[in-house]
């Protein structure tokens, strides 16, 4: 008989906590946590931002530090403190071990951060490093103060771990790139809650609660607003619907690009067509879902695994998104989605067109999406960890 697990799962992040459900990767450690809790293994949670003195330091830096001195200057400065921040912490990882015993460290992966491997190799425990990116993927997305010493800790860490874990087969292919051992890189996709999430979730009363007139198709995003979700896209297909009459565009959710989506939309004289709702609160995220009839994602990067297709698919919604290999390891063309050319406006208002105008056909993909959906849990997720823990022990 398989016994259970003792696991000491360590988020190194200076500022990121569980209870935090706003980044992505808090919110697959959290989902993964409490699925495994859910197969009966023991979890002891461990994170660096828990600390008051953390806290301050992290403040100080984003208020005043990054606003008065030269950006790379204040990067050096940040990445100077990111790196001792991390063996601080380590300290009290290995005070933890030493208190519940766990079999194994479980740590998502953070750049510039030494405290599972630290831990790791004081005490003997296997590290496994969950959410792995490549060292270029802090570079390009936040800016690298010390490139040479990130790739050195990078190394450090990866050569280190009993295993590494990759949200997607892409990201699996870049991690092998980037030198690690493709025997310790297991894949282990994002999913989503069935608890939270699913098709017998009624979106009127949110509709009636935005404003949303009756009879209309709509057209969602939920989502970040980050640079490469490129919700402008989404805005100027929708600007040149020929059945835009017929539909409404719902925009979920704030972030760095929600200035300039909202002012496109005032530029192109869209407002009575489209409504913003700002940040909500996770919990409410599936009632937004259901109000809407096309679950759009304009673009992605080239390396995720977004986890709005799956809470998309797993509410019975059409999902329209870029035809790039990330988003056709999750959805098919034709059988729960519908794909365009990546980053062309107009590929993406004929998709919407045709779909405007064809319920049979939206209900019909929809309904195939929620029944495959189901194979993508967080619980099959962590029945995938458990299975690759029990080998590494």
């Amino acid at each position: 008989m398989n016994r259970k697990l003792k696991i000491l799962y360590s988020l190194p992040h200076p500022a990121d906590r569980l209870g935090n459900q706003s980044a992505g990767h808090v919110v697959r450690a959290s989902a993964i946590l409490d699925a495994l809790q859910g197969l009966g293994h023991e979890v002891i949670r461990t994170e660096a931002a828990a600390k008051s003195d953390t806290k301050l330091l992290v403040n100080l830096y984003r208020r005043f530090v990054r606003n008065l001195l030269p950006p790379p200057v204040a990067m050096r400065m940040r990445d100077v403190a990111r790196i001792r921040h991390g063996k601080n912490y380590a300290q009290s990882l290995v005070e933890a071990i030493r208190v519940h015993r766990p079999d194994l460290i479980l740590e998502t992966h953070i750049a510039f951060s030494l405290a599972g491997k630290i831990a790791s190799a004081e005490t003997g425990l296997p590290l496994v490093l969950d959410d792995c990116s490549p060292a270029w993927e802090e570079e390009q997305q936040y800016g690298v103060g010390l490139k040479e010493e990130s790739r050195r800790i990078y190394r450090e860490v990866t050569d280190h771990a009993r295993l590494i874990v990759a949200v997607n087969n892409t990201m699996r292919k870049y991690l092998i790139e980037e030198g690690i051992d493709a025997g310790k890189v297991l894949t282990v996709e994002n999913g989503f809650d069935e608890r939270l999430f699913h098709a017998h979730i009624g979106g009127r009363e949110r509709r009636t609660q935005l404003n949303i007139p009756d009879g209309k198709v709509v057209i969602l995003f939920v989502g970040s607003f980050q640079p490469y979700h490129k919700v402008e896209l989404l805005i100027e297909a929708f600007n040149s619907l020929a059945h835009r009459e017929m539909a409404h565009l719902l925009l979920v959710g704030a972030g760095k690009r929600l200035p300039e989506s909202r002012a496109l939309v005032t530029r192109l004289a869209l407002s009575r067509y489209v409504t913003f709702t700002g940040r909500v609160d996770y919990q409410d995220v599936p009632s937004y879902i259901a109000a809407g009839d096309i679950a759009v994602m304009p673009a992605t990067n080239d390396y995720g695994n977004p986890m709005k297709m799956y809470e998309y698919l797993a509410l019975g919604k059409v999902v329209v998104a870029p035809d790039q290999p990330t988003i056709r390891e999750i959805a098919e063309n034709g059988r729960d989605s519908v794909l365009f050319a990546p980053e062309d406006s107009n590929s993406l208002a004929q998709k919407l067109d045709a779909l405007i105008i064809d319920k049979e056909g939206r209900d019909g993909l929809g309904s195939n999406g929620a029944k495959l959906a189901i194979n993508h849990t967080w619980e099959k997720r962590a029945i995938a960890l458990q299975s690759a823990f029990r080998d590494i022990l």
